[in-house]
């Protein structure tokens, strides 16, 4: 009885220790393969300063995300009823967007525009359904402030769902338009993107970026996709959004990278059958 008890011992010995010896194997796999990758994205990233582009710290971070489903508010949808609340401004709703211009013009901080337009917009009586908006500062320009719709935690960066605030000379705000995405559900489990980093890297090795240029900023947020044949809703997919400055001619470009896949995005988007995508 003693032996059988020693060779029962040994036997769970022996599969405690393969269990852990194939952990440590396992980590070290995982840790070799993180490593490579961050030698090689940190060689590519002496090149573009050699390349004279310049750029800020990039995350490593990898963000959790989903692909989304929506669709635009339009005719007698949420964003058309709440019309009826709005006060002291001229209103009109056309092709899923809501275009108003206000009876006096609101004065901004020059500097700082989002401290009253954050008042502004959290009013139903200023701005329908403004708790779902936020300031977003790199879309924001001196003429125009942007605030994207939240989901999921993350930004709208395709036109379907944002507040863009018309600024005049005067640093006045004398109107808005709005699109709203209405019933976004998630279409799939929250799944890890690739990084800020990634995402900037793999723009250059794909020639992307051109030399003598700047990484102004990286933001992540959702862009839509494909439309699909399910009444007019669309599917929206995480994004790293990239604008790039040229130093020679001034120009600026912006690039979207799939941050799912690393894949570069076209324009617009292709449409397919809904039931695609839920399988």
């Amino acid at each position: 009885m003693n032996f059988k008890r020693i060779q029962w011992i040994f036997l769970v010995a022996f599969i405690l220790f393969d269990i852990i010896v194939g952990c440590q194997l396992l980590f070290q796999n995982r840790f070799t393969i993180t490593n490579n990758t961050q030698s090689r994205q940190s060689t590519v990233l002496k090149e573009m300063r050699a390349d004279s582009i310049s750029y800020q710290n990039l995350s490593k971070h990898q963000p959790n995300a989903f692909y989304i489903s929506g669709s635009q508010s339009g005719d007698g949808g949420e964003l058309e009823q709440q019309m009826a609340k709005l006060h002291n401004q001229t209103s009109r709703f056309a092709d899923s967007q809501l275009v108003s211009e206000f009876d006096s013009p609101i004065k901004l901080n020059g500097d700082r525009p989002q401290s009253r337009l954050d008042q502004v917009v959290r009013r139903a009586r200023n701005v329908p359904l403004g708790e779902h908006y936020q300031y977003s500062a790199q879309l924001s320009s001196r003429r125009e402030a942007v605030y994207t719709q939240m989901v999921k935690d993350q930004p709208v960066l395709s036109s379907d769902g944002q507040i863009r605030f018309r600024i005049n000379r005067n640093n006045q705000v004398t109107g808005y338009t709005q699109t709203y995405l209405e019933d976004p559900t998630t279409l799939q489990q929250r799944t890890a993107t690739i990084s800020q980093r990634q995402a900037v890297v793999w723009l250059y090795r794909h020639n992307q970026i051109p030399n003598n240029s700047q990484i102004r900023w990286a933001i992540l947020g959702y862009t839509k996709l494909l439309t699909t044949n399910n009444h007019n809703r669309a599917v929206y997919v995480p994004t790293w959004a990239v604008e790039i400055k040229t130093k020679t001619a001034d120009t600026v470009q912006r690039l979207n990278v799939n941050a799912f896949n690393s894949t570069i995005m076209k324009s617009s988007p292709d449409t397919v059958n809904m039931d695609s995508i839920n399988k």
